[in-house]
Formats: structure tokens, sequence, C-alpha cells
């Protein structure tokens, strides 16, 4: 019997077959000769289920892979850092609210391959199993989809490519998406850029509704209304309220012109602490250095703040830190998502000034110098609590010091979302950045300094 005629035969029965071939009931493993591929046996340990369907390759053959990319629930930015496994069992429903979610741990379903996205967002599976509607799990924190392959062919690579397929969700029927808190700022439009990145509109809302993006109003500035979603509480609704702040696994603070001192009063300072180092991931933009600069210690010894508020250009190059493995990933995504034409370097619109450098263990992502040349500090995080060893680190904190696009304002009239939004769906530079961090914020708690690795099989 000839190879391809083998392979046929095993792709047959694995397709016509009522339960996947276990060795255990019938007798063996089935061999085709001539050093084609023969199914999983006591080389795998024994094997149930979808284990049952993975093939030894003979002769010098490519093993059995799948290989692809995954994309933003856009489907228009390739991701790095996506989980990619093949499922052996149901795969389970997240907690609800933080938790503390670690790097190396199992992935929920079994994993019987996995593989994680580089900065071009390419995976490459091994050792896949052979036949029909094979399940595959992209996940990043608790961003989940879950999709089918058709068919997966033995001893062969099948690509998985398509963008309306290998996408991460836009909505709850399509996936997993994590509870986000959103308090708006008058300076940083944050809810329209998650529009760019593809979160469906019907997934914000106040909250009491069920979307997965709660909008909380920030402060109004100069009598402008800040933008809102109707039934929208005070961003200081969430912020006084721990049992709250810990209902989200994302809370992105965005900048609202001013720090309001009144508005985060020595409790709410301490409710971020405690978000914080439960498990919470926080992205505050410029203004909203307010929660670490002036917040409970050591909050603010993990950069140098000097707050700098006037004579800022309309724009400046940043440097992006390569010296760690995720740094450089950074770099490349952004070449690669258009947003850099030079790799590790970063055109900024809206820079500020308020802080010149780390204090670590904090990972300094994009620097750069103020008009006077002194340092000048554009992105960086730190894992919580500050105090614990790294295998002990549940949290994040990230600070960015520029922002996004402005919000469109009407003199004093309320702007509700997404009214408010630009017409243009392009993202810029800055957004493109503010994208990698939303997903690295999201992602596994780990020492960054490392390079990521794929969860236990």
């Amino acid at each position: 019997m000839t190879r391809q005629v083998s392979l046929v035969f095993a792709t047959l029965l694995l397709a016509c077959s009522s339960r996947p071939f276990d060795a255990t009931v019938d007798g063996g493993a089935p061999s085709f000769g001539d050093g084609g591929p023969s199914f999983a046996d006591g080389a795998h340990g024994g094997c149930t289920d979808l284990r049952c369907q993975q093939v030894t390759c003979g002769n010098g053959d490519p093993t059995t892979t799948v290989s692809g990319t995954v994309f933003d629930p856009a489907g228009l930015r390739a991701l790095y850092n996506v989980i990619v496994y093949v499922p052996d069992a149901p795969v389970a429903a997240f907690p609800s609210g933080v938790s503390c979610d670690q790097c190396g741990a199992p992935a929920s379903g079994s994993p019987i391959v996995s593989a994680l996205t580089g900065s071009d967002g390419k995976f490459v599976l091994s050792d896949v199993p052979v036949g029909t509607n094979i399940p595959l799990v992209l996940q990043v924190g608790k961003w989940r989809r879950q999709v089918t392959i058709p068919q997966v062919t033995a001893c062969a690579d099948t690509p998985m490519n398509d963008p309306t397929v290998m996408h991460l969700p836009r909505n709850q029927s399509e996936g997993d998406i994590p509870q986000i808190a959103l308090t708006t700022g008058l300076a940083d439009a944050f809810e329209c850029m998650l529009r760019k990145v593809g979160i469906d509109d019907a997934e914000f809302t106040p909250s009491t509704g069920t979307g997965r993006v709660h909008i909380y109003q920030g402060s109004n500035l100069n009598a402008i209304q800040t933008p809102t979603i109707a039934g929208a509480a005070p961003a200081t609704t969430l912020w006084s309220d721990l049992a709250l702040m810990k209902n989200y696994d994302v809370i992105i603070n965005a900048c609202e012109g001013e720090t309001f001192p009144a508005e985060k009063p020595m409790a709410s300072l301490q409710n971020f602490v405690d978000y914080a180092n439960a498990g919470g991931r926080s992205f505050n933009t410029h203004y909203q250095y307010y929660w670490i600069a002036d917040g409970i210690p050591p909050m603010p010894s993990t950069a140098n703040f000097v707050v700098e508020p006037v004579n800022v250009p309309s724009s400046a190059m940043g440097t992006v830190d390569t010296s760690f493995p995720k740094g450089e990933a950074f770099a490349e995504w952004l070449v690669n998502v258009g947003a850099s034409t030079t790799k590790g370097q970063l055109s900024i619109d809206e820079p500020r000034y308020d802080a010149q450098n780390v204090n670590p263990p904090s990972v300094q992502w994009i620097t750069g110098a103020n008009l006077e040349s002194v340092p000048a500090l554009y992105h960086y995080t730190f894992n919580t609590p500050l105090s614990a060893p790294t295998a002990q680190q549940c949290g994040k904190v990230l600070f960015s010091d520029f922002h996004v696009d402005l919000v469109t304002i009407a003199g004093d009239t309320p702007i509700f979302f997404p009214a408010e939004c630009p017409a243009s769906s392009t993202m810029t530079s800055n957004e493109l950045a503010l994208e990698f961090m939303l997903f690295d914020l999201s992602s596994c708690i780990q020492d960054d300094t490392t390079p990521p690795t794929p969860p236990v099989n």
C-alpha cells in the first residue's frame, strides 16, 4: 500500500468512525505499513478522546501541523502572545471578577497541543489530532474564542488564516470577553478606540446593563460634559466601592483633563491598590497618574514622577525598549501593523511629561525626552502586589502618558456614545500602541523580562 493510500485511509477512518480509536477497546493501534502514519497508543501514554486521533508519521514525513494567524476582534490586526490550543475536554467558564491568572498554569479543557502567537500573530501547532471538526481555542487572558478546524490531514499542514474565523470575539455570542469598566475622560476617547479594536456597540452599556464594557462617567471640566451613555453612573461610584471594582477584570481610567483629587480620597486610593493586588488590571492615561504618583506607598516609588503640564510639543518620537523579550516583540508588532516605519521608534501625538524613568521592578516600554532634553517616560507597567515575589503576583498596573483621539465637544451638551466617536475607523499610531498594551494587560501575569511560554499540555 503506498503512503498516499495509507494517508487517505487514515483520514477516512477518522472521518467515518462514530468514536475515536481507542487501543484499549480495538485491540491496538492500526498500522498501515510502508512507513505511513499510525494512530497514537502507548507511545502517548495511552489515549482518550481526541488524543487517540494523533498519528505518528513515518519515513521522514512531516508531522501533522496546524498553522495560522490570530487577529484582534476587528479581524484587522494580528495579535501577539495569544494562546492557541486543541482541547481534549469541555472548556470551563471563567470565574467571575478578578482572579490570580499566572502564566504557566494549565489552560482549561486539558490541552493536547498548544502554542503562542509571535509578533506577527502567527503560530504552529504540532502533532495535532487528525480528522474532521477538530476544536481550536484562541485565548489571551479572559479573551477567548472557540473555533473548529473543518479537516486536519495526517502528516501535512492545515492552514488557519481566515480573519473572519481566527479573530478574538467581538461580542458575547462569539466567545468570552473580559468584564471591563471604563471611566470616560475629556482628553481620551478610549471607548472609541475599543470600537476600533472591534468590540460591538451592543457590548457598551452602563453598569446596570449586560454588556462587557461598562461605561462610568468621568468628571466635567469647565462645565464641558465628558462622554457618557444613558444611565451611566459617576466614576466615583466605581472608585469608592472595592467590591464593585473587583467585579471587573480590567478598569480603564481615561484622562479627564485634570487630576481631580477630590474625587480620589484616601479610601479610593487604597481601593486602587487592593484591586490591583487581588488580580485586577488597571489601565491609566495621563492625568490618571494621580492613582500612582499620589497614591498609597509603595505605588509612588514605581517611577520618578516630575509633573510638567505646560510647554509640551504636539508630537514626539518615542523609543521602544527592546532590551526584554516583550519589548522586542512590541517593536516588531508596531512595524507589522504600520504604526512604525522604523523598528524601535514610535511617533507619538499628544505626548505628556509626568514621569522621567522607572524604578525596578517596573518595566519601561516607551521612553523619550521633553523640550529641555530631560528624560520622559511615556509608558510603563508593574505587577502587583509590589512586595510579593514574582511567582505570587496577580495583577498589573499600566500608565500611559499620551492620548488617543480627543472626544467630540459640543459646548456643554452631554455627548453620548457612540455619537462622540470619529467616523473613521482608522487607528492612529497612539491607538495601535495602546491596542497592543490592552491585550498585554489582559494576559496572564509573568516576569516580563522573560519570554512568554505556552500553558502546560
